[in-house]
């Protein structure tokens, strides 16, 4: 147990230790998690106000929604790591006389602290705003939450099995088993999205299902049913049971190292490793999109710059996953052909901004040398990256409007499509003229760390809901009010990109590498 322990306490302090031994000391690491609690607020309380309005069975679907959700990220995780290890716990501690047992306690230990510690405020937040939408006393999400970290220990278990026997039967099919799963663990909310779908998860024996009908019974103060209750312990208890007898298996020369940095940190060794292991695997894929410098002027010169470079550098791969996870579930869920769904699409939206934002900063920022020693100045350059920005995350939300008229028969009001379709250019728009003042070091996690997310996400949302207005201002038009409305936002998102280009254009001037 000793063992255990420091090898717990080593993970935690490599990957949370920067964050608190920052200028700041924790101040940045807690406003980050802060950030994320009107979030967590919003998503009980809308969760909450459809369960109160459903029937029992129609409320465990919707509660199983997420859950099979966290399901389908954790067996996606078991394809690619599904075990956390550093570098330097392959040349120290796996080396030494460490029972794998040992490790994999460890790992799971610190994947549940980190995900607590990185959203269990939020996660809570949200349980509290569950219970008290449903009337029930705040002291209620205690139950509620401890029943979700314990799904959640399920989930991180069924992970690190799959790993196990990937790992130990390396010509058996776990990888197309773990797929099938994976694929499996979505179709609940495809329920939820279509009434005529064939089959009713509500009532079948799954993980999901069990921990949902469980958690319904804390959220209408009534009594836990003893089948649930029973077929949550079976599935835990199976879990347990295949890891016990698994966990002993050597596995030390299946695993590769994931955690090269800690929490906000970027190891750029690493990063320049897994960039040549993706440049290997989607070459055939990512080089036929062609860079063809002769066509075009300047802007669209820079735009196609970027795009070809975010395709290339496999930056597209993570930014699809998340987006196609986020669209499935916004429109399969409960409220994806509402208000709700589109704000939740809006959120990853600016997210994703984020994300592309920060890589900019952290491997592009230093190649600009290139561009400040040309004859012109860098305006261009920064125009084209604000415009891909906007398209990758247009494309998305393309991608989420074409979802819902497949598989919805209520259409979306435009009042409610334009938050998602002009705050991807709101927060194209921020974070473009971000990147020309704020330079962030890849080592330590700051506040211009979180600025950057923080203040992209604000001014997407700021810029969506300034559409929504003068779309609902629209309305005045009487019989043309349609016409209008759509003439209002085409409108908008025409000004708000010129006027976009236009700052961006005058802070790229005074730009200093």
């Amino acid at each position: 147990m000793g063992r255990t322990l420091t090898l717990f306490a080593y993970k935690l302090q490599f990957f949370f230790g920067p964050a608190f031994r920052g200028r700041f000391g924790p101040l940045a690491y807690l406003a980050l998690i802060l950030i994320f609690l009107p979030s967590g607020f919003g998503f009980g309380a809308g969760l909450g106000t459809t369960v109160k309005a459903a029937d029992p069975t129609t409320a465990i679907g919707i509660l199983a929604a997420p859950l099979a959700g966290l399901l389908a990220v954790g067996l996606l995780y078991s394809l690619g790591a599904g075990v956390t290890a550093h570098a330097s716990e392959f040349d120290f501690f796996l080396t030494a006389n460490v029972r794998p047992r040992q490790y994999l306690v460890a790992d799971l230990l610190f994947q549940l602290i980190s995900l607590l510690g990185a959203g269990g405020l939020a996660a809570g937040v949200a349980a509290v705003a569950m219970t008290v939408t449903m009337g029930q006393p705040v002291y209620a999400a205690a139950p509620l939450f401890g029943l979700l970290v314990v799904y959640e220990f399920f989930v991180l278990m069924t992970a690190q099995v799959l790993v196990i026997l990937r790992v130990r039967y390396p010509k058996a099919p776990v990888r197309l088993v773990t797929i099938a799963l994976l694929i499996l663990s979505l179709l609940p909310s495809a329920g939820l999205a279509d009434p005529a779908f064939p089959v009713r998860f509500a009532g079948l024996p799954i993980p999901a299902t069990a921990f949902a009908s469980l958690g319904l019974a804390v959220l209408r103060g009534a009594a836990w049913p003893l089948v649930d209750v029973l077929l949550a312990i079976v599935w835990g208890g199976g879990i347990a049971l295949a890891w016990y007898v698994l966990s002993d298996t050597y596995i030390v020369h299946g695993l590769r190292p994931t955690m090269s940095a800690g929490f906000g940190q970027v190891d750029m060794g690493s990063r320049m490793e897994i960039q040549r292991h993706l440049t290997a695997r989607l070459g055939g894929v990512t080089t036929r999109v062609r860079f063809r410098p002769e066509q075009g002027g300047d802007t669209s010169l820079m735009t196609r710059l970027h795009l070809v470079r975010i395709w290339r550098d496999g930056s597209f791969v993570y930014i699809a996953i998340l987006a196609v996870v986020v669209i499935l579930s916004s429109g399969f869920g409960a409220g994806g052909g509402s208000a709700t769904g589109a704000v939740t699409v809006t959120q990853i939206l600016t997210l994703l901004m984020g994300i592309l934002a920060m890589n900019w900063a952290f491997y592009e920022r230093e190649n600009l040398w290139i561009v400040l020693t040309t004859a012109k100045p860098p305006g261009a350059y920064f125009r084209g990256l604000m415009l891909s920005f906007a398209a990758i995350s247009l494309v998305a939300t393309t991608g989420y409007i074409a979802f819902l008229s497949a598989t919805r028969s209520v259409r979306l009001p435009i009042e409610s499509l334009a938050l998602p379709i002009a705050a991807p250019i709101a927060s194209a728009f921020v974070a473009t003229a971000l990147l020309t003042r704020i330079k962030v070091k890849p080592s330590a996690f700051s506040f211009a760390v979180l600025g950057i997310f923080f203040l992209v996400s604000l001014g997407g949302f700021m810029g969506g809901l300034a559409a929504q207005a003068a779309v609902v201002a629209a309305r005045s038009f009487g019989v043309f009010a349609a016409e209008a409305q759509a003439t209002v936002l085409v409108g908008f998102l025409l000004a708000l990109t010129s006027f976009g280009l236009w700052i961006v254009t005058r802070l790229a001037a005074s730009f200093r590498l």
